[in-house]
């Protein structure tokens, strides 16, 4: 196989781990395979020198102190987007991924389909809005070889 099979490869496996574990729907597909190149241009290779395909067209180590969890809450700062004083200066938004033309986060507001582009956001990275609920689970542990949660 060669270099860029194997590269495609990684992308879609990766892609797919994040949808997976974000529990996004197939929808966001693009979003997804989009920060998955954004990473695994971030990640080093031995191929390289243990260098990151980011760093060899930079000349600088990326910056991993920016990555943040897909899929996960975030909370961007709107109050430049605001229309009046007293809306709101923030809501509950999807972590989407990074812009490729700002330094800054995309956000997807659900509830109005807006994707905001913002470099001040707060994250919960343990909360998922499209996560399953593990009471509805269709699975139960009685059924599965799985220890109890």
């Amino acid at each position: 196989m060669g270099s860029v099979e194997r590269r495609h490869r990684q992308i879609v496996e990766m892609g797919l781990t994040l949808l997976a574990h974000s529990n996004l729907p197939q929808p966001y597909w693009e979003d997804t395979f989009l920060t998955a190149t954004y990473l695994i241009n971030r990640l080093p290779s031995k191929v390289i020198n243990n260098k990151s395909p980011f760093e060899m067209a930079y000349n600088k180590k990326p910056n991993y102190l920016f990555l943040r969890v897909f899929g996960c809450a975030c909370w961007p700062n709107l109050r430049p987007y605001n229309k009046h004083k007293i809306d709101f200066h923030s809501k509950t938004c999807i972590f989407l991924g990074y812009s490729l033309s700002h330094k800054g986060y995309k956000c997807l507001d659900l509830a109005s389909g807006k994707l905001y582009v913002y470099h001040h956001v707060i994250f919960d990275e343990s909360l998922f809005p499209y996560q399953k609920d593990p009471s509805t689970s269709t699975l139960s542990t009685q059924d599965s070889h799985l220890p109890p949660p």
